[in-house]
């Protein structure tokens, strides 16, 4: 596809994708052309954009309905407050590069475990795949892991999980932060610097705790999942519910199902839906916040609704959770879902309403 991924999978076949890829691609040309008239208004440029106008209603709209591929990394940059944070922790990540080439401070778990991971990122992405040619391929050096042939953004990566366990004592590495900083990578040039500063941003204020070494923060997040699944879609519920009635009382006993949505979060979507669904619910996160996450978790329940009612055997609505979100790829229905406030949607749901269940 355009960003280098496969375009076919155990859940999408080529035709599905072709026709929804051909609809979808003039729904993208249409909102480059209204991106780029907005960004004329506020006197900015449209050639490899570095600031974007200001929050507000009408940026949240154009952000909900996508932001122009190309210009996705500059503007979740952007949005997430990035520039001040370069400024404020001028230096922070080269400093930590150093200490970590003097052989300070990484723990050996970490890097066997940034190491075991690294190569199990996006695998089937032109850009992570190592080329078998001699000619281009890089080799490991012998201090940072195995050996074999590299691309550049697999050394890139490293960095940036080694730097960000360093920095983050209290997560060190957590299998599922490769995705996130890949996909940062991905979309900000290789750059390092903002890479690290972005994955700081997604953990302490989107996530908070979510990556910690408990898990907490996780198991919390997926609770006040299962609170708003049970009153905004109780029939949805009623199959999920597979906790005895004395467990109740306590917000914290999960129904089974939880355990299928936990990467979910962990991974901001992005081993759960197709790339451009989940690319889409990074485009308003870095906006509006977490509340964006939840929207989208309910909205893919409301559009599985009818597989997860047809079945009886708890373990067949497991699987459905687990599998036929890779498969949703309308994420113009799914955007539509998570902010309609009458009918169906989630809109309704606050940033408020999701730190007070915290």
């Amino acid at each position: 596809d355009r960003y280098g991924f496969k375009k076919i999978s155990h859940h999408v076949t080529l035709e599905d994708y072709d026709a929804w890829e051909r609809p979808y691609s003039e729904h993208l040309e249409r909102r480059r052309v209204k991106w780029d008239a907005l960004m004329k208004q506020f006197g900015l440029s449209t050639d490899q954009p570095t600031r974007f106008p200001p929050k507000s209603e009408k940026i949240k709209r154009y952000a909900r309905k996508g932001i122009p591929p190309e210009w996705r990394g500059a503007a979740w940059f952007w949005y997430a407050g990035g520039p001040g944070l370069q400024k404020k922790h001028e230096g922070v990540y080269f400093n930590l590069l150093s200490k970590i080439k003097r052989g300070e401070e990484l723990k050996d778990t970490d890097r066997e475990h940034i190491e075991r991971d690294l190569n199990r990122t996006f695998p089937d992405n032109l850009t992570f795949k190592p080329d078998p040619s001699p000619s281009s391929a890089r080799t490991s050096s012998s201090d940072d892991g195995d050996s074999g042939p590299e691309t550049p953004i697999i050394g890139a990566l490293r960095r940036v999980l080694q730097a960000f366990a360093v920095h983050r004592p209290s997560i060190g590495y957590c299998q599922s932060l490769n995705f996130i900083a890949g996909l940062l990578l991905l979309f900000l040039d290789s750059d390092e610097e903002k890479a690290f500063l972005l994955l700081n941003v997604i953990t302490s204020d989107y996530l908070p705790g979510t990556h910690g070494v408990s898990l907490e923060g996780a198991n919390i997040d997926i609770a006040v999942l299962m609170t708003s699944l049970k009153e905004l879609l109780p029939g949805v519920w009623a199959k999920l519910d597979d906790q005895p009635a004395s467990a109740a009382s306590n917000p914290l006993t999960l129904p089974t199902v939880s355990l299928a949505t936990t990467p979910w979060f962990l991974t901001l979507y992005l081993t759960t839906l197709p790339v451009e669904s989940a690319l889409r619910i990074w485009d308003v996160l870095f906006i509006e916040g977490s509340k964006t996450l939840f929207r989208a978790a309910l909205a893919i329940f409301k559009l599985t609704e009818p597989r997860i009612k047809a079945v009886q055997d708890p373990m067949e609505v497991f699987q459905i959770v687990q599998t036929a979100p890779r498969a949703l790829l309308d994420v113009n229905g799914l955007m539509e879902l998570c902010f309609r406030k009458r009918g169906q949607g989630f809109g309704g749901l606050s940033q408020d309403t999701i730190e007070r269940r915290r």
